[in-house]
């Protein structure tokens, strides 16, 4: 996630630099601007990443006090619909076998 914010202050720079810059030839300019749009709309896209990744950090304390497993913060943030369908998997396997703790009937 931080590599992605420097990506975008660097695009920023860029932008800016370009527009103050490319005054004399209009493709350079229109080029900054281009680029300050892209950052733009990065920046936007970034804020709700930004969320989700810090969000992941709670879901993963939640997952992993309550199945007792070890999922990091990057593992449920870029791995959470992964997590979800192999719990799904595993619980229909569970219920075609019936409950595999439940102890035979003699």
């Amino acid at each position: 996630m931080i590599l992605i914010l420097i990506a975008l202050v660097v695009g920023l720079v860029a932008g800016i630099a370009l527009l103050v810059y490319g005054e004399q030839t209009f493709s350079m300019f229109f080029f900054g601007g281009i680029i300050l749009v892209l950052v733009g709309f990065s920046t936007i896209v970034y804020t709700a990443m930004a969320f989700d990744y810090i969000a992941a950090s709670y879901k993963a304390e939640i997952i992993n006090r309550e199945f007792k497993t070890q999922y990091t913060q990057e593992e449920i943030f870029w791995a959470d619909d992964v997590i979800d369908v192999v719990r799904e998997l595993d619980r229909q396997r569970i219920e075609l076998n019936g409950n595999p703790i439940r102890k035979k009937e003699e």
